[in-house]
């Protein structure tokens, strides 16, 4: 579940075996994401528990697809107002 100063995401097989977890603060978050995006790609049967909430590998994949996309879009919406 969210920390009192970020986020709590972790890695964990179908069994509840955590794999990886980090705890990262909210400045942070965005690249605490991608480390675990990759780490979940090659784990066919997992989960990913971000701030309590569990979410099937396909599902974060899909997840990340779009959070990549709208970041995308953000930074090209930035770098055009300056």
């Amino acid at each position: 579940m969210e920390n009192a100063n970020g986020h709590t995401i972790q890695l964990t097989t179908l069994y509840g075996e955590v794999v990886d977890a980090e705890d990262v603060p909210a400045a942070e978050l965005a690249a605490a994401l991608r480390r675990i995006h990759r780490r979940a790609v090659s784990r066919t049967n997992s989960l990913v528990v971000l701030d309590g909430v569990m979410h099937t590998r396909n599902a974060f994949l899909e997840f990340m697809r779009e959070f990549n996309e709208t970041d995308a879009r953000a930074q090209l919406k930035a770098s055009r107002v300056h």
